[in-house]
């Protein structure tokens, strides 16, 4: 099933992050307190800014290895971190109980909801790795943290002249060179689409 981010107008990376959180939301947003945007990768220091939004769905877009291409070609990374707490029961921060869903049991959600996850325009979400992302101060702070790496393979960038990003405008103005004559000015007002047409 495509996912119609693009179609909303946002620019390419953007579309691609609102179209992994918005099939986060379908699939796992009534057991977490928060899906949200992270702006680097997943370190310690991250930690202590969401221990007060779990369960939550941390997503990040970390950049990835240029592709072999005439154009700007990617193959671009996304990180999607699961976060859940208990202070006193790590196997329950993996395995949720009765009161409490388990990172466990939104891994089982949310990779198979991105993989292979289609962005309208723009191309198809790929399992890369799953990493168990236990660490000393993730104990000591009473939380689990799980990693599910997707890549993005030879997303291409628009062309950078290209005006499917520009909003609509009222005024034009072009210089152009003319190699048998004299070079050319134009300028034009446009009309905003307000007007009364005849």
């Amino acid at each position: 099933m495509a996912c119609a981010a693009r179609s909303r107008g946002a620019p390419m990376l953007s579309a691609i992050e609102d179209a992994i959180a918005e099939r986060c939301h379908k699939v796992a947003g009534a057991y977490v307190s928060t899906i949200q945007e992270l702006p680097g990768a997943w370190d310690d220091s991250s930690l202590a800014e969401i221990l007060s939004d779990l369960p939550g769905i941390y997503i990040n877009w970390s950049g990835g290895a240029a592709a072999a291409g005439s154009r700007a070609l990617l193959d671009s990374q996304y990180g999607v971190y699961i976060v859940t707490g208990q202070n006193s029961n790590e196997r329950v921060r993996r395995r949720g109980d009765a009161s409490m869903v388990g990172a466990y049991q939104l891994l089982e959600r949310v990779v198979p909801g991105l993989h292979g996850l289609s962005i309208e325009g723009i191309g198809t979400l790929q399992l890369e790795r799953l990493e168990n992302l236990y660490s000393a101060q993730a104990e000591q702070h009473g939380v689990a943290i799980y990693g599910a790496f997707f890549v993005l393979n030879k997303l291409l960038f628009p062309a950078a002249l290209s005006s499917a990003g520009l909003a609509d405008f009222t005024h034009y103005h072009s210089n152009s060179k003319v190699p048998d004559g004299p070079d050319s000015e134009t300028h034009l007002t446009l009309p905003a689409g307000s007007e009364v047409q005849p």
